[in-house]
């Protein structure tokens, strides 16, 4: 879905990326972890056409350049840390159909898509209220709403888990899975190792390089790596490796509900 090739970035003349190669893999979910300052929010400010780059960029078979950023932008939804920031109208609605009415939707396309979107993620009674009154989990899935609501082809997730506390990440991680399942292309961009739990495939940068890569089962291999980085192994991993010492299950479980069933029985 994302091909980069080569990527170069300076930024006020300091060097972001060099010769950066990186492949974002159709309908699967792919994290992006490390310190911060590593240059993780830049990708994405790249990826959506905001900064000149040198290199290559392909996505979903379309160049990333400047006669079709348009197109690409409408392939993408994205979802960044600070909610307030995307807030662009004085309610919840207007705000969600803010993507729609500059995709020229029709007013009857755009109620149905809202009405979709905001039941799905359980935000249908908010719809007049003002978004910056909003606690802080909604306004995330506000802007989860509005990143959704045109069916795009790829979601980024700029950091932008870090606001939920832990009962509506793990509803909203759930939420992910389920889009995944039903085709989209999820690129979520973190500095918290255990956001990397529903991943495909994990990159791990430090100073505008990859360190490492690989499934979740490879990186979660290279213990004193992540550690270097300062990133400890996810609970779950380091769970199961303990309860793999005594022979209490024989394989790494990364979700909570089938570690429960399965020491349960």
């Amino acid at each position: 879905m994302i091909s980069i090739k080569k990527l170069g970035f300076k930024y006020r003349q300091k060097e972001i990326f060099n010769d950066l190669d990186m492949v974002i893999e159709k309908g699967k979910i792919t994290s992006i972890i490390g310190p911060n300052g590593c240059g993780k929010s830049t990708l994405v400010k790249i990826l959506v056409g905001l900064y000149r780059y040198t290199g290559s960029i392909v996505i979903d078979n379309i160049p990333l350049l400047k006669d079709n950023r348009k197109a690409i932008r409408q392939k993408i939804g994205v979802v960044f840390t600070n909610p307030d920031n995307q807030f662009v109208a004085e309610t919840v609605i207007d705000d969600i159909a803010f993507t729609l009415e500059n995709m020229n939707y029709k007013k009857i396309h755009i109620s149905k898509k809202i009405e979709e979107v905001t039941k799905y993620l359980g935000i249908y009674d908010i719809l007049e209220a003002n978004p910056h009154d909003l606690n802080s989990n909604q306004k995330q899935l506000v802007s989860l709403a509005s990143a959704l609501v045109h069916d795009p082809d790829i979601l980024i997730l700029d950091e932008a888990l870090t606001l939920l506390d832990p009962l509506e990440k793990d509803r909203v991680l759930d939420i992910l899975k389920d889009l995944n399942k039903k085709g989209l292309t999820i690129l979520n961009i973190s500095h918290d190792i255990e956001d990397t739990l529903i991943s495909d495939m994990i990159y791990v940068m430090d100073e505008g390089k990859i360190i490492l890569s690989g499934s979740k089962e490879e990186v979660y291999k290279e213990e004193k790596v992540l550690k270097s980085l300062g990133f400890k192994l996810p609970f779950m991993v380091e769970l199961s490796n303990r309860l793999m010492f005594y022979d209490l299950i024989d394989h790494v479980i990364y979700d909570m509900k089938e570690m429960v069933d399965i020491l349960w029985k």
